[in-house]
């Protein structure tokens, strides 16, 4: 085993793509400009790393949409051999709980190379969600409260696995998502940033960000000054709301992708019924990261 995976958790609509594109632009561009149409960190639930189930277990492999079969299957489908890339370590997103089922494992420790987890405001996930599924506000609240919330596994157009089955990836909650990421026995290089920090103070973070690779991998990106101004430029939220608009994105489910990215969005939009809701539900770590 070696640790060739360094992961971008979050909970859906927490600034996960937004974290991708200064990743890819600072690790793997020269001059730090953001390209929607290469961002180099892929999502961990990709379909096409699940054809290797076919060859372990045909008849499981046509019941992966049920998490007691997918869980078993969680190990291998991480194995360095079967992600696509020779590099030493890949990057890649997930949306998924640090949750075990059962007596399987989500993820071996032995597989991490680190991790950069992304937090926000479950209140504003709320508004963000309900807009990127197109969904009601009142769906969304119950989206982000259901300990057993799933979304889909990511598929591209030239996927070979099967349309008809839909592997699930486990979300629960928000507060058992965050937990799970951010108060756990993995002994590896762990940074948790707040997505209203990222978007508050961009370039203050991208240096934080900067010197924990540093710190912890001895891995620096070059040009840092030219990527930082050029990553600032083009990823402002207007800046790619317009190359959306012009050539689209393929993570786009129903609304617009990039919608408005700001902060507090929320006490405009919800009812009070739902702010409580959510409020009295998740008190103790909105307040532990300053929610409150």
């Amino acid at each position: 085993m070696s640790n060739h995976i360094f992961l971008i958790p979050s909970f859906p609509k927490s600034g996960n793509t937004l974290m991708r594109m200064i990743i890819s632009s600072l690790f793997f561009t020269k001059n730090g400009f953001i390209d929607l149409k290469n961002i180099r960190v892929d999502q961990l639930e990709n379909v096409d790393y699940l054809n290797l189930i076919k060859e372990i277990n045909n008849n499981d492999y046509y019941q992966l949409d049920k998490l007691s079969i997918l869980y078993k299957y969680h190990l291998n489908i991480k194995e360095k051999s079967n992600l696509n890339f020779n590099e030493d370590f890949g990057f890649f997103k997930t949306h998924h709980a640090l949750i075990n089922f059962n007596k399987f494992k989500y993820i071996n420790q032995e597989f991490l190379r680190g991790y950069i987890y992304l937090i926000r405001d479950p209140r504003d996930i709320v508004v963000s969600w309900a807009n990127h599924v197109n969904s009601s506000l009142s769906d969304s609240v119950e989206f982000i409260l259901n300990d057993k919330s799933c979304i889909n596994w990511a598929r591209k157009k030239k996927s070979v696995f099967p349309k008809q089955i839909k592997p699930l990836l486990l979300t629960s909650n928000w507060e058992n998502h965050v937990l799970s990421w951010t108060e756990n026995s993995l002994n590896v290089p762990k940074m948790i940033i707040r997505y209203e920090d990222l978007i508050s103070n961009k370039e203050n973070i991208i240096l934080q960000m900067i010197n924990f690779f540093k710190t912890n991998f001895n891995i620096e990106p070059t040009n840092i000054d030219i990527k930082i101004k050029n990553i600032l430029k083009t990823s402002d939220f207007n800046y790619l709301t317009e190359v959306e608009k012009k050539e689209g994105f393929e993570e786009r489910v129903e609304g617009k992708f990039f919608n408005k990215g700001t902060s507090n969005q929320w006490k405009d939009k919800l009812t009070k019924d739902q702010i409580n809701k959510i409020n009295n539900r998740f008190m103790l770590t909105m307040k532990k990261f300053n929610y409150s």
